[in-house]
């Protein structure tokens, strides 16, 4: 069971990778066309391919109760990572949404 959460944790941090990818890939000012074939968006969405693959893979063995721990942790991983990587500045919304996600899954876990 163990194996499978690490599985789910490594999903969800693919997952912000892929959004800051996309995210790159679509502020460039390209045409129409090559805002979605540059390899930034094409890498972003085959990494959110290799995602839901493992999503099907860890939810078929996985109790549905630590599937909703994992999804929300998406939304706290992408903050971090923009903070971190794209050098954005996290509003007080960001981090209180970040925070509430957080009580609201040890809450869950009570």
């Amino acid at each position: 069971m163990a194996g499978y959460i690490v599985i789910g944790y490594v999903a969800v941090i693919l997952t912000g990778v892929a959004q800051l990818l996309l995210k790159k890939g679509s502020s460039r000012q390209c045409g129409f066309l090559s805002m979605y074939l540059n390899r930034q968006t094409v890498a972003g969405y085959t990494i959110l391919f290799w995602v839901t693959l493992m999503n099907l893979y860890i939810y078929r063995y996985l109790d549905i109760k630590y599937g909703v721990i994992l999804l929300p942790f998406t939304f706290v991983v992408v903050n971090l990572l923009s903070f971190f990587i794209l050098k954005e500045k996290l509003s007080k919304m960001h981090v209180a949404g970040s925070g509430l996600i957080i009580l609201g899954v040890l809450i869950f876990n009570l």
